[in-house]
């Protein structure tokens, strides 16, 4: 779209976490931020939790603020031929954008994105599914149906959404093997097929999957 608008050359994504900007002695951090703007030059550099580049309560020995001080003199130097955008939980984007006058005065436009609801929840759940190859039995779809919606209503601030998912179903999987490695013979059939016993093995504690997940908030320059 940036590219079409004629805002960027190429309008290709880079993207990036805390691992390839900071560096890990001194010295290291500059070269390995500015390498990674270079490859994202005419395009974009998607950050993505973009607030470990300067964690709470951080010592004087990290290194991400001068990962953060490169990148803010970069977005200066090509403001005509690089995109910015910053994601990661809203409370810690916040502290990190208000820890900084120039990331503050540089990201201005804020974009925050809902959770998926249980009806997307389950065809994103359904789509997974149908891609691996697995079916779920007709009595089944019923009781994942009313996990999604539980896991919705109960969420919290990390709630996964699409990772939940992925996670659950992962987890289902896990189960069902371990159930069909007890029968004498295994149809393929069988083989494919999560069923009701399935579900209820996932939720009965040991099963449920874990909410880790990132519910992003961007910034863009």
């Amino acid at each position: 779209i940036f590219r079409s608008l004629q805002i960027l050359a190429r309008g290709h994504v880079v993207e990036v976490s805390r691992a390839d900007l900071v560096g890990e002695y001194i010295g290291h951090t500059a070269p390995k931020t500015h390498r990674a703007i270079d490859n994202a030059m005419h395009g974009i550099l998607f950050i993505d939790e973009a607030y470990t580049l300067k964690p709470e309560g951080a010592g004087g020995n990290d290194f991400g603020q001068e990962a953060i001080d490169t990148l803010l003199k970069r977005m200066e130097d090509d403001r005509d031929r690089l995109v910015v955008i910053m994601a990661g939980y809203p409370s810690e984007m916040e502290h990190l954008i208000v820890s900084n006058p120039g990331l503050k005065s540089r990201f201005s436009r804020y974009f925050y994105f809902n959770d998926y609801r249980p009806e997307e929840l389950l065809q994103i759940f359904t789509r997974l599914i149908t891609a691996k190859g697995y079916r779920l039995a007709p009595e089944t779809e019923s009781l994942v149906s009313n996990l999604l919606e539980s896991a919705y209503e109960n969420r919290d601030r990390t709630f996964g959404n699409g990772r939940y998912v992925r996670n659950l179903f992962e987890k289902l999987v896990q189960v069902q093997a371990n159930r069909i490695s007890q029968l004498e013979t295994i149809s393929e059939e069988e083989l494919l097929t999560i069923r009701r016993e399935d579900v209820e093995t996932c939720t009965r504690g040991q099963g449920e999957p874990p909410r880790s997940g990132s519910r992003p908030i961007g910034f863009k320059k």
